[in-house]
């Protein structure tokens, strides 16, 4: 009994630490800052039309067009069609005191290649699934309502 309830502590502690992380992942797949390569919101924005972009309640997801590489999202999900879109969403989304437009995050797989780039509230949780040799689906999990309008 005493080694179950030692099993449950640790898988919550992780949980909560993914969680307190920011996007919290799982699966195979997972996310990494891109800090390291000096990406920015305002290059993905002036460089949008070089992405299939994509957004739900609190989260965006930059997948690059041309690549080997796809994101399948659920139906739940709005595909940005212009650069004015993309403006008033990231407004929008700037209010949020859980949004931080300075996190993106690039999505990898265990080899290193890149799915493309995400932007989420932190404590909300990104799970991600393989389910062919270059693609991956992406579900999303708001974990409060949204804060902001």
């Amino acid at each position: 009994m005493t080694m179950k309830i030692f099993i449950f502590a640790l898988q919550l502690t992780v949980v909560l630490g993914m969680t307190l992380a920011g996007c919290g992942h799982q699966g195979e797949l997972g996310i990494r800052p891109s800090s390291d390569s000096g990406l920015t919101i305002k290059q993905l924005h002036q460089n949008w039309s070089d992405y299939f972009i994509s957004y739900s309640t609190r989260i965006v997801v930059f997948d690059p067009i041309g690549d080997d590489f796809t994101i399948q999202l659920g139906d739940r999900w709005v595909l940005i069609e212009d650069s004015k879109q993309l403006t008033s969403i990231f407004k929008r989304l700037e209010v949020n005191p859980r949004f931080d437009s300075k996190d993106i995050n690039e999505i990898i797989d265990s080899h290193g290649n890149l799915y493309g780039y995400i932007i989420c509230a932190s404590g909300d949780l990104v799970s991600f699934e393989k389910i062919g040799q270059k693609t991956l689906r992406l579900n999303y999990i708001p974990q409060r309502s949204p804060d902001a309008p």
